[in-house]
């Protein structure tokens, strides 16, 4: 059978092993006047239930380990990601730290975008006040004064955003990685597991 058929009868089997569970509560019973227990009957219908309990748990962990094997060893490519099945599964539920870090970064690059405008900002108005005060009316008549001023002003109140990873480059690299992941993941592992035989 294929590993999608696999998949529906593993959660069927799991129903009847519960539904079996639940008389589980009656295999022993207190035999009394007022309801006397018929032992032979009783005998054959718990020795019954627990066969079939024993019956449903081997033919579920026979799918079960047939279907680990399969995803074990069965390749998939996913976007960027080659590896099997079972690696896909995994890296599918551990995605989640790649986006939480993705989220971080571009947190953390908007929010330093943010403060280095804003403090370039009030350089500009710092130096704006600096010519006005040092220079008065005549801030356009003097190019040369303006420019050593200026470049005096900034060299001293540098402002600069320091980004040795290159975050802009990493986001758009990892969200690409994240996202023909997550777009695809799904498709390939049914399609996988439509074309996948496993025996049992």
């Amino acid at each position: 059978m294929s590993v999608t058929q696999a998949l529906p009868e593993l959660k069927l089997l799991e129903k009847r092993i519960d539904k079996v569970s639940e008389s589980i509560a009656d295999w022993c019973k207190v035999s009394h006047n007022g309801a006397p227990v018929e032992k032979e009957k009783h005998k054959k219908e718990t020795e019954s239930q627990l066969q079939s309990y024993m019956d449903l748990v081997k033919r579920r962990d026979a799918i079960k380990r047939a279907i680990i094997l399969s995803n074990a060893s069965t390749k998939v490519k996913i976007g960027q990601f080659e590896g099997t099945v079972a690696e896909a599964i995994e890296y599918k539920m551990s995605i989640r730290f790649k986006r939480s870090l993705l989220d971080s970064m571009k947190s953390c690059l908007q929010t330093k975008r943010e403060e280095y405008e804003r403090m370039k900002g009030q350089v500009d108005s710092r130096l704006e006040r600096l010519l006005q005060s040092e220079l008065g009316k005549d801030v356009k008549t003097n190019p040369e004064t303006i420019t050593a001023l200026t470049n005096s002003f900034r060299e001293n109140n540098k402002v600069e955003l320091v980004d040795p990873l290159d975050l802009s480059a990493k986001i758009v690299s990892l969200e690409d990685e994240l996202d023909a992941f997550e777009t695809n993941v799904d498709w390939v592992l049914s399609e996988s597991n439509a074309v996948t035989k496993i025996e049992v």
